[in-house]
C-alpha cells in the first residue's frame, strides 16, 4: 500500500502542526455558513423580483423628475415611502424565513455536522442584512444623486439625501434583526411573518398619521421633503439616530441567546 505524505498534519519541517483551536474552528464555521446564505439569497426568486422592480422604480423617478417641475425631495420622499411600505414586506419574509424555514432539519444538521449554534445565527444576521442593504443602497444611492442632478426643480442637498440614506439603512437593518429574531421565536414562517408584520405596519403607520400635515400627496409625507432639503434639526437626527442602532447592536445578542436557549 502506497504511503501518502501526511501534508495536512505536519509542516514542512516535518513537525505536526498544530490543531486548530475552538475559536479558529467556529470562525471557519462562520465563514462557510455565511458563503452558503449568501448562495440561497443570490439564487432568491423573490429577491431577484424585487431588484427588478426596485430598479424599475428607480428609473421611473429620474425620468419623472426630468419631465415634471414639482420639487425633487416631493419625488423621492414618495420613492422613499414606497420603499419602506413594499420592501419592508420583501425584507420580512427574506428575514423572518431565515431559520424557521430550515427547522425541520436544524437539529440534525448542527448534531452531525458539528455546528455550533453561535456562528449559525451571526452568519444568518450578517448575510441577511449586507444583502439588504447592499440591494437597498446599490439602486437608492444612485438613483437619489441623479434626481439631484438632473431634476427640472431640485430642491434637495447632499447632507440630506445622505442623511435620508442613513436613516433607511438603520430602519432596514433593524427590521431584518427583528425578522431573524422571531424566526428564532416562532416555528412556523408565515406566523411569524402575520405577527411581526402586523407590528411593523401598525407601526409605520401610527408614525405616518403623527406626523402627517393632511390627507394630501404633500400632507402624507409629513417632514420627508424637509429632511432632503437639509432641514432636520439636530435633536431630532441624534433621537432617530439613537432609536436605531440601540436595537442593531442589542438584537443580534438577543438572537444567539433566544437561539441557543431553543430544544431543537
Amino acid at each position: 500500500m502506497a504511503n501518502y505524505p501526511q501534508q495536512a498534519n505536519s509542516d514542512t519541517s516535518g513537525q505536526p502542526k498544530a490543531a486548530p483551536s475552538t475559536n479558529q474552528l467556529r470562525f471557519a464555521a462562520f465563514l462557510s455558513l455565511l458563503r452558503y446564505d449568501l448562495g440561497i439569497l443570490n439564487r432568491s426568486v423573490v429577491i431577484r423580483f424585487w431588484f427588478l422592480l426596485t430598479l424599475i422604480g428607480a428609473s421611473t423617478a429620474v425620468l419623472v423628475s426630468r419631465n415634471y417641475i414639482d420639487p425633487t425631495s416631493f419625488f423621492m420622499s414618495w420613492a422613499l415611502a414606497l420603499y419602506a411600505g413594499l420592501g419592508s414586506f420583501v425584507t420580512l419574509v427574506i428575514s423572518v424565513s431565515a431559520i424557521s424555514a430550515e427547522r425541520a432539519f436544524l437539529g440534525v444538521t448542527i448534531i452531525s455536522r458539528g455546528i455550533a449554534p453561535t456562528p449559525y445565527v451571526l452568519a444568518k444576521l450578517i448575510s441577511r442584512s449586507l444583502y439588504i442593504l447592499g440591494m437597498f443602497l446599490l439602486v437608492v444611492t444612485p438613483t437619489m444623486f441623479l434626481v439631484q442632478g438632473q431634476g427640472l426643480n431640485n430642491d434637495m442637498v447632499t447632507s440630506g439625501i445622505l442623511l435620508a440614506l442613513l436613516y433607511w439603512s438603520l430602519l432596514l437593518t433593524v427590521l431584518v434583526l427583528l425578522g431573524i429574531t422571531a424566526s428564532v421565536l416562532f416555528n412556523n414562517t408565515l406566523f411569524g411573518l402575520v405577527v411581526l408584520g402586523s407590528f411593523w405596519y401598525i407601526g409605520l403607520v401610527t408614525l405616518t398619521l403623527t406626523y402627517a400635515g393632511g390627507l394630501t400627496p404633500q400632507g402624507v409625507l409629513g417632514n420627508l421633503p424637509l429632511l432632503l432639503q437639509g432641514h432636520s434639526k439636530p435633536v431630532e437626527i441624534y433621537a432617530i439616530l439613537l432609536i436605531g442602532i440601540i436595537p442593531t447592536f442589542m438584537l443580534p445578542f438577543i438572537a444567539v441567546r433566544l437561539f441557543n436557549s431553543r430544544d431543537l
